[in-house]
């Protein structure tokens, strides 16, 4: 009954869109990343979009809602004001995402933050948070050895994981002394093994912030470790594969704050430990809160040391991930909402 517009290969649109429909029964979906009328005619009964529709204006929209009579849903994952520092500042199309949210039937968020960002804008807000289907697919794999990588890294490694893209580096900037002090203590050093995942050289402005990262990512590569580049969405888990310890930095501001934790849910997947910075979104989240600068050198001190930490650790993240984002549960809501009349 929905009619969905999403993006091959986006991230966002997998995750909010294309994963929970496609496993929502009983109900018939088209995919499709443009709307006209010829889509349309079929008589779909729910529009459903991430943020906006490119190449579809606001008033294209309400003009299309009132000729073929459909519910317009806009699912909006994160906040639609850039921090000054963000790399798409300036060319973000904040005006556009507004609109969409005023004409909207009803708006769906992750969190009740967003949910409070949205009401000025339109009232009709219900909360979907992000979730996974823990042992589907991907989100079931098996964890992949260091032989079985291919990575010139000590085979008695434990592999400590970041995945994200190139608008995080002052998030990473946050963990630079910490590992200043890891590439130091030669006992550490030698046990720890960093992996990057996420690099992508394709644009030469990007490929230079991404070149920074790696450095302060590897201490100027006095660290061992290695980097990945990008994977389509569905295939993604991957990067968490070859994990044993994952970390998620953030700095703190508005527009991080409105994110989610989707970090902790994938590292919870293979039941990993994840230190996170103690904000939003995590501080409601499985992973272990990093107060301080020296929180991040002792607890990856205690988790190298300690398998039965890692263990404890992983297994109450991939808990509280599955009981407070349980798939089911969250598709279930998601449903009755677009069905509702």
């Amino acid at each position: 009954f929905p009619v969905t517009i999403c993006t091959p290969n986006n991230g966002v649109h997998y995750h909010r869109i294309h994963l929970p429909l496609s496993k929502m029964p009983g109900v018939y979906v088209l995919f499709t990343d443009f709307i006209n009328d010829e889509v349309l005619q079929r008589g779909f009964d729910v529009v459903l979009c991430n943020r906006f529709v490119h190449g579809c204006s606001y008033q294209q929209m309400e003009e299309y809602r009132k000729k073929y009579d459909f519910r317009l849903i806009v699912d909006i994952d994160d906040y639609w004001i850039l921090d000054p520092w963000h790399i798409l500042q300036g060319s973000y199309p904040t005006t556009e995402i507004v609109n969409y949210m005023m004409i909207a039937d009803v708006v769906t968020v992750t969190h009740d933050r967003l949910a409070m960002a949205v009401k000025p804008y339109n009232e009709n807000v219900e909360i979907l948070p992000n979730a996974l289907p823990y042992g589907d697919g991907q989100f079931g794999a098996l964890k992949v050895s260091i032989e079985e990588s291919g990575v010139d890294i000590p085979k008695d490694s434990l592999r400590v994981l970041y995945a994200g893209g190139v608008t995080h580096e002052k998030d990473l900037n946050i963990i630079a002394n910490p590992w200043k002090r890891i590439a130091s203590d030669k006992v550490l050093k030698d046990k720890l093994s960093f992996v990057l995942a996420g690099y992508d050289d394709s644009n030469p402005k990007v490929a230079t912030i991404w070149h920074r990262m790696i450095s302060n990512y590897l201490c100027g590569f006095k660290l061992n470790g290695y980097v990945r580049q990008p994977l389509p969405p569905d295939r993604y888990m991957a990067f968490y594969a070859e994990a044993d310890i994952c970390i998620a930095p953030l700095v703190e501001s508005r527009f991080n704050s409105m994110k989610s934790n989707l970090k902790t849910l994938e590292a919870a997947a293979f039941k990993l430990p994840i230190l996170v910075s103690n904000v939003y979104p995590y501080i409601e989240s499985g992973g272990i809160k990093i107060e301080s600068q020296s929180d991040w050198f002792r607890y990856l001190k205690l988790l190298s040391k300690s398998k039965e930490a890692r263990e404890d650790y992983g297994n109450f993240n991939f808990e509280y991930s599955r009981n407070y984002h349980n798939f089911e549960s969250i598709n279930t809501k998601r449903k009755h909402i677009y069905e509702r009349k």
